[in-house]
Formats: structure tokens, sequence, C-alpha cells
């Protein structure tokens, strides 16, 4: 009897894992904005997400999907601390939400260095929310 193997593709997974990231970082960045706070809880959501963009875009499991989820996630995060997070603060604050208004927030050293410990904080909380996740997906390709 031969066994049928689900196929899969990598790179759509990959490109899946990422939108499906993206899309779960914005409870994220909403709860950073709006109510100043930082929630752990939430990149489960972001590890949840990478996992369901990944599967929906066909991306095949295997022993390693886990590391593909622990990266996109945390380049997710990465991108909604750096990039998403200062673009609606400038929205907020009445300012153009463009490069140009990027490029002069970045070069205050206050806000940058409140940024980075920001994103530290996100990273450590990255890895802990999506501890669980990554330890189901690779319990599931065993």
């Amino acid at each position: 009897m031969v066994k049928s193997e689900k196929q899969g593709n990598l790179a759509l997974g990959i490109v899946g894992a990422f939108l499906g990231g993206m899309v779960a970082t914005i409870p994220w960045v909403l709860c950073y904005v709006y109510m100043q706070m930082i929630l752990s809880i939430l990149a489960i959501l972001v590890a949840l997400g990478a996992i369901k963009g990944y599967e929906i875009m066909g991306g095949k499991t295997t022993k390693y999907t886990w590391l593909v989820i622990a990266i996109v996630s945390i380049v997710c995060i990465t991108i909604a601390t750096y990039v998403a997070i200062p673009m609606l603060m400038l929205f907020n604050e009445g300012f153009g939400a463009n490069f140009d208004n990027l490029g002069l927030l970045y070069s205050d050293q206050t806000f940058m260095g409140a940024l980075l410990k920001d994103y530290i904080i996100s990273f450590i909380f990255t890895l802990l929310g999506i501890s669980g996740v990554i330890t189901n997906l690779r319990n599931k390709a065993k």
C-alpha cells in the first residue's frame, strides 16, 4: 500500500504565514497605540495567524514548520513595532502617515529609545507567547 503524502508549497506557505501574522498584529498595534500597553497574550494571536495563513496558502507541515512560524512571528512584530505603530501614532497626532514623517520621528533619540525598549519587551513576549504554539506544531509534525 502506497501512503499518499499531502503536497505543499513552502514558498506559498511562508507568504501565507507572513500575511496571516501581519493581520494578527492588528490587535497588538491597536492595543499599543490606543491603550498604551503591550499584552503578551496577543503574541499568541500573531503565531496563530501565521499558522492559519501558512495552512490556507498550502504550506506543508514538516518538522521545521515551527521555525518558519517563529521567524515570521518575530518579523511581523518587528514590522508592527517599527513601522505600523509609529505610522498610526503620526496619523493620530494629525501628521501624514508617510515615510518622510517616519524618518523625522526616527531622528528623535527619545522616541527611538522608548521604541527600542518596547521592541525588546515585545520580542520577549512574542517568544513567550508563541512557545506553546510552537510546541504544539513540533508535536503535530512528528
